[in-house]
């Protein structure tokens, strides 16, 4: 413990932009952590791209030397850290107990093109979207799940302890019952209740709760009652689009295949696209494209080019 008094001392007289990664695993280990050094973690980490490069080699050496974390918690390791300090900064102002309790948390991720089916310990299950983060915590005593990135199918099992999901701005407490969510840097974040019920909350204000109900969705603050087909059929591998712009359409083909689809002629991106496409064939899709919007379509290594 001495070392680690000296280290937290050493820290608490830097500024942030000065501490090392070495000098935030202590501190995010630290019995004293607090709120705000999720906060200032996260703008040390955003800073600059090679903190978080620091940050993973530095981590790395943690785990490998044995006696340098207490027994009493897991580390603060990258994978705790980059994926959950986007939830927890904005649910900080909840304490500390939120703060440690997501580390405890179990990570997932998926790739591009990937997706992937877990069964949780408390029996509900999860299928993951291509390029999906989160972590998730299911027990008797606490169900919690905090969507970073991406698109999940959540079915919640029946259990006395509510289901908490947390995505963006907002957090959405759930019972029994199936769920879509889905969080993004354009849209932030979409819930809709394919069955059951559940309750959303503004993480950032005090307003009332809004109710989601069998067939209903909240984005962009509003309810609404979408093709429930259409809001599933990523499910099964494809993707439906109602007026969508062209690079919207790319922006989503992309999460699903290694080889881009490139808006090569910028006056075509604001194109409307609708129709239900398969995705994960971006050759294919872009030759459907190019004979919808009679666009000219090249291909390339590692890319499919419309228009230009």
């Amino acid at each position: 413990m001495h070392g680690r008094k000296s280290l937290d001392r050493m820290f608490s007289d830097k500024a942030a932009p000065e501490r090392t990664a070495a000098e935030w695993i202590a501190r995010l280990n630290a019995d004293d952590v607090s709120a705000q050094d999720a906060i200032v973690f996260r703008q040390w980490l955003t800073a600059n791209p090679e903190q978080a490069e620091r940050f993973e080699r530095a981590t790395d050496l943690w785990d490998m030397v044995p006696g340098t974390a207490p027994s009493r918690a897991p580390v603060v390791t990258r994978r705790r850290a980059l994926g959950g300090v986007a939830a927890l900064a904005v649910t900080a102002v909840a304490g500390t107990g939120v703060f440690q309790a997501a580390y405890a948390a179990t990570p997932y991720r998926t790739g591009i093109g990937e997706q992937r089916r877990i069964v949780l310990p408390d029996g509900s299950a999860l299928l993951l979207d291509a390029v999906t983060r989160l972590h998730v915590v299911a027990t008797e005593r606490r169900r919690r799940l905090w969507l970073t990135q991406g698109r999940i199918d959540l079915t919640v099992a029946p259990f006395a302890t509510p289901f908490t999901i947390t995505a963006a701005d907002r957090a959405m407490t759930a019972g029994a019952g199936r769920f879509d969510l889905r969080c993004d840097a354009r849209d932030g974040a979409a819930f809709t209740a394919i069955e059951g019920r559940a309750t959303i909350a503004d993480t950032t204000s005090t307003g009332a709760a809004q109710l989601l109900t069998n067939g209903s969705r909240l984005r962009n603050g509003v309810i609404d009652r979408p093709d429930l087909a259409a809001t599933r059929a990523w499910t099964s591998g494809r993707a439906a689009f109602h007026g969508d712009t062209l690079a919207t359409v790319a922006e989503e083909a992309n999460r699903y295949s290694a080889t881009r689809l490139v808006i090569a002629d910028p006056a075509v991106a604001g194109l409307q696209v609708s129709g239900m496409y398969r995705m994960g064939d971006n050759v294919a899709l872009g030759r459907a494209l190019a004979t919808l919007l009679g666009l000219r379509l090249r291909t390339m290594d590692g890319a499919v080019l419309l228009g230009g």
